[in-house]
């Protein structure tokens, strides 16, 4: 932000300055409203009871400063009336309770960039194209080329009109969370569809479960997705439109699985994926994602059913070859999951990773385990050390709550082992010795070692055994 002096032709720069932010302050519009003269801002949250008075405006519109953002939120604002002419980049009108906006209530604001009007009372009915249309000519309006994010959340919306934002075609920003659409019908599709230089598009919280597969055909530039919160119960086939997608959030879906014929489709350019708070999601399967071959950030935490993630669910074939190709993650957390053991093929360079988070998960502190414990746990130690504090075992029962970085210093894999070698080594002795024991006991008692045997100790003998082989042949 800066701060804009509108000068003439008897004032030079500093000393006009000093004298009009004196000028400014001592007015009761700075009085009411805070303004922030080195941010450029004035910030009237919750300190109007109606709309600017035209004497305000007029202090705005005549002063030697323009302000670039107007803070107008939390005000209980109902309507929006055509605004005066003003240089303002920034309005936010949120936190309102606005349910109607007149026809071309922004034209004036040819300058406008960015226009918050989330968390109001706006439905599909008021929301019309006109109500963005900008400055009138001789034979037409013209648009609101400057205006690029546009903040609809948090509203009553439930489709958009075709044409909404034909007045606005630089549109960069699209921001519907939180409007109960339940699904994206075929007006709403052309809406945003139309919108060719769209980069951020946010479509959570919106009850949808799925998207019109053309959705994200038209935006090609599309570079940041936010669909979490919503019914998908696999990955919409639209991804596969979205070619330049760089960013990707699907938090809170309840897909369950993502293997078979729900896989990521080709998306060369995404480099960060979000899936957290997935209520059903168990497995991450072979090849599942495969096809992001870019991707530098994976955020699978808190998904508390996760109790698989293939070794293979990464690796792409490019060749044919034995040799499996992975992408250049940096970050990813696996933390608040229901993970017992991690294979070491899930990714290759473990070693290239400056974040790996593996905390909260219910590990397995076993030989089968050896990697994690003793590779992994101590190179996270080394980059992240309070990432590797609280990471602990679960099973076997004599190392619960274990810290896995104590398993690894102090061996207690090994000690284990050597105890229960030594454990088995015993019980088989005990095995072995006990009938040997009993043998030699009976022998014993039969007289078999007496060193002076008696006539008739031998005729005993000779008898039981002549009496023994009578039996069994009978």
């Amino acid at each position: 932000m800066y701060v804009r002096a509108v000068s003439d032709e008897n004032t030079s720069g500093e000393p006009s300055v000093s004298k009009n932010v004196a000028t400014l302050k001592e007015n009761d519009l700075c009085k009411k409203c805070i303004c922030d003269l080195e941010n450029n801002l004035i910030d009237c949250t919750k300190k109007l009871n109606s709309w600017l008075s035209n004497e305000e405006w007029n202090v705005l519109i005549n002063g030697n400063f323009t302000f670039e953002t107007i803070k107008l939120e939390h005000n209980n604002l109902s309507s929006i009336p055509i605004l005066p002419t003003y240089d303002v980049k920034h309005l936010y009108i949120g936190y309102n309770q606005i349910d109607s906006i007149a026809n071309g209530a922004f034209q004036n604001l040819s300058d406008l960039t960015s226009l918050d009007l989330s968390h109001n009372k706006l439905t599909s009915k008021v929301l019309l194209p006109d109500v963005f249309k900008g400055p009138y000519t001789v034979s037409d309006y013209k648009a609101l080329y400057n205006l690029k994010s546009l903040n609809l959340g948090y509203n009553e919306l439930h489709f958009l009109d075709a044409d909404l934002f034909e007045h606005v075609p630089n549109l960069e920003e699209l921001i519907l969370c939180s409007n109960n659409f339940q699904v994206i019908d075929g007006l709403s599709e052309v809406a945003i569809s139309g919108l060719t230089s769209l980069k951020v598009l946010d479509i959570s919280y919106m009850e949808i479960k799925t998207l019109p597969q053309t959705l994200l055909h038209g935006p090609r530039d599309l570079e940041t997705l936010i669909a979490a919160g919503n019914l998908f119960s696999k990955l919409p086939d639209a991804l596969s439109f979205a070619k330049n997608l760089a960013r990707l959030v699907l938090n809170e879906n309840p897909i369950e699985d993502l293997q078979g014929d729900n896989i990521f489709p080709v998306m060369t350019n995404l480099k960060y994926l979000s899936m957290s708070y997935m209520p059903k999601l168990r497995h991450i399967g072979v090849g599942a994602m495969s096809e992001l071959q870019n991707l530098t950030e994976l955020i699978l935490s808190d998904n508390k059913f996760l109790v698989e993630i293939d070794e293979l669910a990464l690796a792409k074939n490019l060749n044919d070859g034995q040799y499996m190709n992975y992408p250049p993650l940096e970050k990813v957390y696996l933390n608040n999951c229901n993970l017992t053991k991690i294979p070491k093929s899930f990714l290759v360079r473990w070693d290239k990773l400056s974040v790996l988070d593996l905390r909260f998960n219910p590990w397995t502190c076993e030989e089968s385990n050896d990697y994690l414990i003793n590779i992994l746990l101590p190179q996270i130690n080394k980059t992240t050390p309070l990432l590797a504090k609280t990471v602990q075992c679960d099973s076997p029962v004599e190392l619960k709550n274990v810290d896995i970085l104590k398993v690894a210093t102090d061996h207690l894999i090994d000690s284990k082992k050597s105890s229960g070698i030594f454990w088995i080594g015993l019980l088989v002795f005990i095995l072995i010795a006990i009938p040997i024991t009993l043998g030699i006991i009976v022998l014993y008692r039969r007289g078999c070692f007496s060193l002076n045997r008696n006539d008739s100790g031998a005729s005993r003998a000779l008898y039981n055994r002549t009496k023994f082989n009578d039996d069994f042949q009978i």
